[in-house]
């Protein structure tokens, strides 16, 4: 191969290279509780009060920090979540540290489904956006009171999927982000075989 074409070949895989490392690199994993971690020793406010100081955005992932077999992590829809129901559950992960990984747009819903733990405070929703917006302000809701809980989960929990839905486009940032590093690059190299 002649030197110029292998200059244009290596120019395009790193050119490639560089503009997939930075799109990967703006997911953010998020450890939930931040030294807390997953635990029902929490007063009723404690994830939600973490949630608000974080933003979710799509590619995203949560860190459960819990040890298996004294928590588990359950997805479940608002209602269920509302009402601390462990038995509508719609999947489970139950090997502690577990992730999630977050594919979609939308609301989610999280408890522990051993009995009394959602009712302690052991729950937490988010809300995950399509492209980094800014945090919400802190502000403290005020803590609904404790329900009862229904019985505990049968064995037979399903295992949760990542949904199966593709990521958005990125966010104009992060594509001007990739074109100027892009950019970058092709003339950093172009220079290099031009000398």
């Amino acid at each position: 191969m002649e030197p110029k074409m292998l200059g244009f070949v290596t120019a395009f895989v790193v050119i490639t290279a560089a503009a997939l490392i930075t799109q990967r690199a703006e997911a953010e994993t998020h450890t939930v509780g931040d030294a807390t971690g997953w635990t029902n020793i929490v007063d009723s406010d404690t994830y939600s009060s973490w949630a608000a100081k974080h933003t979710f955005k799509v590619g995203d992932t949560l860190v459960f920090q819990f040890t298996t077999g004294r928590h588990d992590v359950a997805t479940l829809t608002k209602t269920a979540y509302d009402e601390c129901n462990n038995t509508d559950i719609l999947g489970v992960l139950n090997q502690g540290p577990a992730s999630y990984s977050l594919n979609e747009t939308g609301d989610y819903y999280f408890i522990c489904s051993f009995t009394g733990h959602c009712s302690e405070g052991q729950k937490l929703s988010i809300k995950v956006t399509a492209s980094p917006a800014a945090p919400p302000p802190e502000s403290k809701t005020p803590a609904s009171p404790p329900t009862t809980m229904a019985p505990p989960p049968s064995d037979t929990k399903t295992p949760l999927s990542p949904p199966t839905t593709t990521a958005p486009p990125p966010s104009a940032a992060s594509s001007l982000a990739s074109t100027f590093s892009t950019v970058f690059m092709s003339i950093t190299i172009a220079l290099f075989c031009l000398f």
